[in-house]
């Protein structure tokens, strides 16, 4: 067949026919008629032909109409615009009927769509919006210190921390600052916690623990070791917030020694207590009043220290530029020393 076309093919030039009629496919060599897009044979894509694609129009806005599509089985003139078939004539319709505008839903509407009144949803959003601002009230004052029962603030202690004594209890390291419910209850840096509300304190974690448990504001005895002796208290728990660092907000600062740097607790000779071992620093107020490296301080400014830490609180209570004693022993011997403060 493909020859019997090329034959024909070379006919129609030889009678002088324009060779532009025919086209030969570049895939498969078959001689085709020109003006075809596609080859009959192999398929291939000769060219765009006819155009492939409507031009694309856009109305604006008036619709032309036209019938509606008669109804299954319906006769004949029934398909010819306007001619009566057994079901009348069809009435022209548009082609493309505008929507009608949406209109806002209302609440209320969709209130009763869902069941029950605008009111009564109000109040529920109402509800749940209170909860939330409770539970989540109540978890910051949880994370702020307060226990597990109850998210209640839980009980605090002002001392500087504790650690494990020997033989047993909590010992205090310090008191952080004056008028302290501690001192209010007599106790002060050094002594041990042997008990607490009646539960025996064996460590550090148990001393912890109990006051965690303890209710703000509850009244509690507190046994105690001190120097060899035992002892009892009655002591009011306070909570976190309520502990303000006075000696940092007084207008008239806070006490300088000089001596601040280098303390360490240290056993009296000859006694049953404690005292706390200082380097004094050259050209400080306490170096200019006389203090040297070595003293023990039992007492300063009419108060007892023991620890280091109790140390650091007298100076700090201290109002810069008054005049306080200071009681120590040096080579055995117990020495008064009056010593005036500076500012730090």
């Amino acid at each position: 067949m493909l020859n019997a076309m090329r034959t024909e093919h070379r006919e129609a030039e030889m009678r002088g026919e324009g060779a532009s009629s025919t086209v030969e496919c570049p895939s498969c060599r078959s001689v085709l008629t020109a003006g075809l897009r596609f080859c009959r044979h192999c398929g291939y894509r000769l060219g765009e032909g006819v155009e492939e694609y409507a031009e694309t129009r856009r109305f604006d806005g008036t619709m032309p109409t036209g019938y509606a599509p008669p109804a299954p089985g319906a006769s004949a003139s029934a398909q010819q615009a306007g001619t009566p078939g057994p079901w009348g004539a069809m009435a022209p319709v548009p082609l493309m009927q505008p929507s009608e505008p949406v209109k806002p839903a209302s609440f209320g509407g969709a209130c009763r769509r869902l069941g029950g009144s605008w009111v009564m949803w109000m109040i529920l959003v109402l509800a749940v919006l209170t909860a939330g601002g409770i539970i989540t009230n109540g978890l910051r004052g949880w994370r702020r210190g307060g226990s597990e029962q109850g998210l209640m603030p839980k009980s605090y202690l002002e001392v500087d921390g504790f650690e494990t004594a020997d033989g047993g209890g909590a010992f205090i390291e310090g008191l952080k600052t004056s008028n302290t419910s501690l001192e209010r209850a007599g106790l002060r840096g050094g002594d041990i916690i042997t008990s607490w509300d009646g539960k025996p304190i064996a460590n550090e974690r148990a001393i912890t623990r109990a006051i965690r448990d303890t209710p703000v504001g509850k009244t509690v005895k507190v046994g105690f070791r001190r120097d060899g002796t035992t002892g009892e208290t009655e002591l009011t728990t306070v909570s976190e917030s309520d502990f303000s660092d006075m000696l940092r907000a007084r207008p008239e600062g806070m006490g300088f020694l000089g001596v601040e740097g280098s303390m360490e607790r240290v056993h009296v000779p000859s006694t049953n207590t404690h005292g706390v071992e200082i380097e004094a620093q050259k050209n400080r107020p306490g170096y200019i009043a006389g203090l040297r490296d070595g003293d023990i301080i039992m007492e300063f400014n009419g108060k007892p220290v023991s620890t280091p830490g109790d140390l650091r609180l007298r100076i700090y209570e201290a109002v810069p530029d008054s005049v306080v004693e200071v009681v120590l022993v040096r080579d055995g011997q117990l020495v008064k020393i009056p010593v005036k403060m500076g500012a730090r």
